[in-house]
């Protein structure tokens, strides 16, 4: 972690069924947002570990919400949140993108940062795609972690702002 939790660390669930994002990445990742990230709202969309959304705790968002229907990866980011104790800025929804997203729609929730890491080989669902600019207020940012040369955009209403390439890894940073 870097950030206000600088050094500290967290675990992921074992096997294959998250793919957490590599320090690496992630350090690059939240070097360039750190100015966006004071008293943030965050959702951290297939949340897998939690990685990125408790960096953006770290960094000094307000909120996170992470969503993650797998229980393995769910037990991984309640110990992740009590092991940082960042239980007052951290919310777990225990259901999938599709369900999580027509709830937030439903109670027109805003977010600052949306951070996005699908699984790879199915991308976005259409209705994920079409609904993630209606979350983000002005000046929010979606980041989408995807593979390189496959892009899971373009989004509606928002601008492909930046895109940095760290191995078979693709960071595409899209604003409102």
């Amino acid at each position: 972690m870097g950030g206000e939790l600088s050094g500290r660390r967290i675990t992921a669930p074992l096997g294959r069924s998250t793919r957490p994002t590599g320090e690496r990445v992630r350090e690059a990742a939240f070097n360039s947002l750190k100015d966006h990230l004071f008293q943030a709202r965050v959702l951290d969309l297939y949340a897998g570990s939690g990685a990125m959304g408790l960096e953006s705790v770290s960094w000094g968002a307000e909120q996170c919400l992470f969503v993650e229907p797998n229980r393995h990866a769910q037990a991984s980011i309640r110990a992740n949140i009590a092991t940082l104790a960042v239980t007052a800025s951290a919310e777990l929804w225990p259901i999938t993108a599709e369900q999580a997203i027509r709830a937030l729609l439903e109670q027109q929730r805003i977010f600052d940062l949306i951070i996005c890491d699908p699984p790879w080989r199915e991308g976005l669902s259409q209705s994920v795609g079409q609904a993630l600019p209606g979350l983000l207020g002005h000046g929010g940012i979606l980041l989408v972690e995807h593979p390189a040369g496959k892009d899971f955009g373009p989004f509606k209403n928002l601008t492909l702002w930046k895109q940095r390439k760290y191995g078979g890894t693709m960071l595409s940073y899209w604003m409102a």
